[in-house]
């Protein structure tokens, strides 16, 4: 999917299977990096702070989908 205003400009939503594949290639090269003390201390660090901040975002983040499905998608009643 891809939208453009005026400019002609576009975007585009990776596709999940590339966004899958970085993340396996992102753990090979920080399994590698490891290997220095004090790059495996950062990791950790940002490991657990990552997974603290995205169980929080999980579970007080409303997905926006059912309410842009209602308003404007194809079951939606046009005004």
């Amino acid at each position: 999917m891809s939208t453009a205003g005026k400019d002609k400009v576009k975007f585009y939503k990776t596709p999940d299977a590339i966004l899958q594949k970085h993340s396996r290639s992102t753990t090979v090269v920080a399994k590698k990096s490891a290997e220095d003390p004090l790059f495996k201390e950062i990791l950790d660090s940002q490991v657990k702070f990552a997974e603290r901040v995205t169980k929080w975002e999980q579970d007080t983040v409303v997905n926006r989908r059912m309410a842009f499905n209602h308003y404007f998608g194809p079951k939606a009643k046009k005004s």
